[in-house]
């Protein structure tokens, strides 16, 4: 008789550590939602690999060692981000995946959208001013331009310029990786100057010497 998934159960003030490798320590706490799609997540490894699943996790305790772990190591991503992670592990892999794939399929699912530093490099280089009011591929463009500094990364060999770029990219990206938002400036609406009307003989002068330009 086939076992079913046994859901994680843990105070919700419980502290895990995480990061970006099991060897790094940084700190985060799991909420509900998080213990919520790590159950969801065993529960449709379950469905997509019976044979392999329960092969790996042959008892409730390896069962709940396992989701433990898992927690542990995914729990500095967004829920949504590792119910996506899952999903698509599923769709492209035969065999069981492990927390390292997961990880990387969560990576995926933050950076979705956003440029590779050599694309986001290229996209800096080729814009103009006023930069905040330029069409962005992602702020995070615009934000590591302006960090490494727009006069350096218009006046400077790639070869100088580049290795900067990246290093404050990649900081950067990391910044969105766990959870950050990165937003563009808001740019300055342009007031529009009200010109006084000149005064009648003021119009008048200016008036004749139109036409004694124009000989009229």
């Amino acid at each position: 008789m086939a076992k079913h998934v046994s859901d994680i159960h843990l105070p919700s003030n419980a502290s895990i550590a995480a990061g970006a490798s099991v060897s790094e320590a940084s700190t985060a706490k799991p909420t509900e939602a998080h213990i919520e799609a790590i159950n969801h997540l065993f529960t449709e490894l379950e469905l997509a690999y019976h044979n392999q699943f329960h092969k790996a996790f042959p008892d409730h305790q390896s069962l709940s060692m396992a989701k433990q772990l898992w927690l542990r190591l995914l729990v500095d991503f967004k829920p949504q981000h590792i119910a996506t992670a899952g999903r698509q592990a599923i769709c492209d892999n035969t065999f069981l995946p492990t927390p390292h794939s997961i990880r990387e399929y969560c990576d995926a699912a933050v950076t979705a959208g956003i440029p590779d530093a050599k694309a986001a490099y290229i996209e800096a280089c080729l814009s103009r001013e006023p930069r905040q009011n330029s069409k962005w591929s992602h702020p995070i463009v615009y934000l590591a331009g302006k960090t490494t500094d727009w006069f350096f990364l218009s006046s400077q060999p790639e070869a100088q310029v580049f290795p900067v770029f990246e290093r404050n990219y990649l900081l950067l990206l990391e910044r969105v990786k766990r959870g950050e938002q990165l937003d563009l400036p808001v740019a300055k609406a342009l007031t529009k100057k009200k010109q006084e009307p000149l005064e009648p003989e003021v119009q008048k002068e200016k008036l004749k010497a139109l036409r004694d330009q124009l000989d009229l």
